[in-house]
């Protein structure tokens, strides 16, 4: 009995154990570029990305490598995923940041008299447009 109050102690001791996406932990994946398999190797923190990207696009993965590897020219395909990924959250970002603050809808929302949002339109698809970036970059470096 002792021995697993101790194991415990020790435990507690060492802290919280980190997010495997954060230790930089690879992971590999297999996807059909065009005709032929092949394994792209990734952190866990960029396969979650491209996960909640594919997901909020309702694209595959292989769809996805299909279209990075049309567009990219001097990167790999690990190095090019990790590029498309970075501009499309950036994207992400600037779409979901107004550069400003209306506001009567600040005051609005300050005394609670805003009225219920009406139903969201789908998301707009970002993926093209990251891809677009990510040909432009791919264009200057050449």
């Amino acid at each position: 009995m002792m021995h697993g109050h101790e194991t415990s102690l020790t435990a507690a001791r060492r802290g919280p154990q980190p997010n495997p996406a954060s230790t930089g932990r690879r992971l590999k994946r297999n996807v059909r570029i065009g005709e032929r398999r092949t394994t792209i190797v990734l952190e866990a923190y960029v396969w979650d990305s491209i996960d909640s990207m594919l997901l909020r696009e309702a694209v595959s993965l292989d769809e996805f490598c299909n279209r990075v590897e049309d567009t990219r020219r001097n990167s790999s395909m690990a190095s090019s995923a990790r590029l498309v990924v970075l501009i499309y959250f950036r994207l992400l970002g600037q779409i979901n940041s107004p550069p400003f603050v209306d506001a009567d809808l600040d005051r609005l929302q300050q005394e609670g008299r805003l009225r219920a949002p009406a139903p969201a339109d789908p998301p707009i698809p970002l993926l093209p447009l990251a891809l677009r970036r990510f040909a432009q970059d791919e264009a200057h470096v050449a």
